[in-house]
Parts: structure tokens; sequence; C-alpha cells
């Protein structure tokens, strides 16, 4: 979605780089930290908790991953941030394959969502509290970051397909000013939905979503 910086370190996933920013790192700390004022066992968890918050956002990115490569759009790297993710590309795709392509990483943590909700339902009981509580959470937050993502509010995927798909049937130009408008409205009714909810860091995102969108 939003990129914030420099890689701190990378590895290989599936052929491809995968670059871990530092912004990641810090939001790793802050969530184990913020858990581990109820205790070692609770820091323990809460590294746990962020480590499947990456990792799901690391599947959403592969989804992109996967789809851009079979289009052609031959993808270069994924990274990982504070923020999210994205995946770079090395073609420019066309607005047609845009459309599928950004629908591609939402598909993939619906998916994972899927498979971990069934999981549930099979073995869910013979679990501990512990991990029975970190399968619901990877179920949530495959579910829900997935289902945000899809809002249209740019570079959010759900943004990024409007963008594409208006691209389609009107200039470049309109669709930019539409997606900006979109992006700005949307952008206010998700954090007002946010704050009356409790997560906080939606209006965040949605605050950074207009500074990226004005750029169009």
């Amino acid at each position: 979605m939003f990129a914030t910086g420099r890689p701190l370190f990378s590895f290989r996933a599936f052929g491809l780089p995968v670059q871990i920013e530092t912004s990641a790192l810090l939001i790793v700390g802050f969530i184990a930290l913020s858990w581990g004022r109820g205790g070692t066992d609770l820091l323990a968890l809460g590294v746990v908790y962020a480590l499947v918050l990456m990792g799901s956002i690391f599947v959403h990115e592969l989804g992109h991953a996967v789809v851009g490569a079979r289009l052609g759009l031959q993808p270069q790297r994924i990274a990982l941030h504070g923020f999210g993710g994205y995946c770079q590309y090395g073609r420019r795709p066309t607005p047609g394959k845009g459309v599928i392509s950004s629908l591609a990483g939402p598909a993939a943590g619906l998916l994972l969502g899927g498979v971990l909700l069934v999981l549930s339902f099979t073995i869910g009981g013979s679990l501990s509290g512990r991990a029975a509580y970190l399968l619901q959470q990877a179920i949530f937050i495959n579910i829900f970051w997935s289902l945000f993502n899809l809002l249209p509010m740019y570079p959010m995927d759900g943004g990024q397909a409007l963008w594409h798909g208006l691209r389609l049937k009107i200039s470049p130009l309109k669709a930019d000013r539409i997606v900006k408008t979109t992006t700005i409205v949307t952008a206010v009714l998700a954090g007002i939905a946010g704050v009356l909810a409790g997560f906080f860091f939606i209006p965040l995102i949605c605050f950074f979503a207009v500074m990226q969108a004005r750029r169009l």
C-alpha cells in the first residue's frame, strides 16, 4: 500500500525478494511491548500476534505477486512496512490487468481467512485457550484487512482497482479527479467509523490515504 522507507533486511520467498522495512519492526515491537505490560507470557503472545499480523500482510502481497506474474507484470519484490506492504512490478499494468492485480491481494487474504475459519470449526475446540485466540485473531485480521483494503481509497487496493477501472472508460485526468474525491469521502466516513468502533489506527491510515491520493 504505502511505500515508507528503506529496507532493514530482506530474504527470498518463492523466488521473490521480500524486504522488511524498519517501520514494520517498530510496529511489531510496539504491539509486543503493549501486550508485555501484563507480564512475560503476554509479551510472548504479543510477539506471536504481531508475527501473525505481518504474515497475513505477506500473504496479501503474495497474492498480488502471484497474479501479477501470471499477467506478465514481472513482480520485482515484496516490501512489508508499518502501514502494510506493497508489491513492486517491473511492468506497468494496463487498466484491465491493473483491476485484476489490485483485487488479487484482498482475494488471497479472504481465501486464507476462509481456510482458517474452516480450520477453527474443525479443530478449534481442541486448541488451548491462547492458540484458539490467535487462530480467531488470524481469521479476523485476514478477513477484516482484506475487506478494508477493498474500500475505494487510493492507494489501497479498492482505490487502485477503481482508478484502473475508470481508465478503461474515461481519460486518466478525469479518473484521477474521481478517485481523489472518492478517496476523501471514503476516508472521512471510514475514519469516523474507526473512531466509533475503537479502531484508532483506521483514521491514521485514512489520513495517509488522502495524502497519497492528492499526488494523483
